[in-house]
């Protein structure tokens, strides 16, 4: 009877508890809008996360008000959103590079710092601090004493650079005009002119066509190629002349890419230098000394073709000098 009794008790209790684990489950599913302990489970989970987020996001906003200096988010938000984010964006990769570039240097010079230290260290108490302080003393006299010398060398090195660069500007511009006008007599109008445009190794030349396009010095075939290096070759001799003695002006077979036309248009161009100095001209083609009698009557023909070459000697048919 007792045992009896005592389950009875026990299954009054068990009912109790199960009762009590009901009506929360009630309660609980009810309040998450489910139907089961494991979506409450879920949602309890996603409860979790909300909070996990919570803290991300109240971090954040003390990291943006930190950063902007600011106690209100909502104006934080308003400057946020009239930001220029490209510009951000470009900036914030150079504060990267720059980053990378200063933790880089500072690894060095802790490492820079640690061997001084370590040589500071190995000193001991002789007479090698001394030698060092005199050594030291040696040099700073030294560089007071040489310091006049240097800024007077630098101060003319400045001085010749500016001297060249105003010589080069000042020379420069008629020897471009000519070598244009040169240039577009050699090409018989085809091409209008020639400029220097600055690049990062220098200059480049860029050859204008009468049309309206341009080209650079690379792009243009062969033959345009040559008559524009023998226009800056034209033009630079007459700058040369015209301020030194004249000396001869040689040019071996640079026409053997022209047609008939630009050869007679630059034998008219050896014609004009041929005033102001002496040109020589070496070919392997007869039909050349031909135009050159043409264009220029006083041009004497030398011709070397009677001569005997050895078998490695290649000798030029003529030579046309003006």
């Amino acid at each position: 009877m007792d045992s009896l009794e005592d389950a009875r008790k026990r299954k009054s209790s068990l009912a109790d508890t199960a009762a009590i684990h009901e009506q929360l489950k009630r309660t609980m599913t009810s309040f998450f809008s489910v139907a089961s302990l494991v979506e409450v489970a879920g949602k309890l989970l996603d409860v979790g996360k909300r909070n996990d987020l919570q803290e991300h996001v109240e971090d954040a906003e003390h990291e943006i008000l930190g950063a902007l200096r600011l106690s209100d988010i909502t104006e934080a938000e308003r400057i946020l959103a009239t930001a220029d984010r490209p510009a951000l964006e470009a900036e914030l990769i150079e504060l990267k590079a720059r980053f990378d570039d200063q933790d880089g240097r500072c690894h060095e010079l802790f490492a820079a710092r640690r061997h001084a230290v370590d040589q500071v260290e190995a000193i001991g108490g002789d007479s090698k601090v001394a030698e060092i302080e005199e050594r030291r003393r040696t040099t700073l006299l030294e560089i007071q004493d040489g310091a006049p010398r240097y800024l007077q060398l630098r101060a003319g090195a400045v001085a010749m650079e500016h001297a060249l660069g105003a010589y080069r500007e000042r020379h420069r511009s008629s020897m471009m005009t000519r070598a244009s006008a040169a240039f577009q007599t050699i090409s018989r109008g085809r091409l209008q002119g020639r400029v220097a445009q600055p690049g990062k190794e220098g200059e480049t030349l860029i050859a204008l066509s009468t049309g309206g396009g341009s080209k650079s010095a690379d792009e243009l075939s062969k033959g345009t190629r040559f008559q524009l290096y023998l226009a800056l070759r034209v033009a630079g001799y007459h700058e040369f002349v015209r301020v030194r003695s004249p000396v001869p002006f040689i040019a071996d077979d640079i026409m053997e890419t022209f047609d008939d036309f630009r050869a007679e248009e630059t034998f008219r161009l050896f014609s004009g230098m041929a005033e102001v100095g002496q040109v020589i001209y070496l070919t392997h083609h007869r039909h050349l000394c031909e135009i050159a009698k043409r264009i220029c009557p006083t041009v004497r023909i030398h011709d070397l073709s009677a001569g005997v070459a050895r078998p490695d000697e290649v000798r030029p048919a003529s030579v046309a000098e003006a």
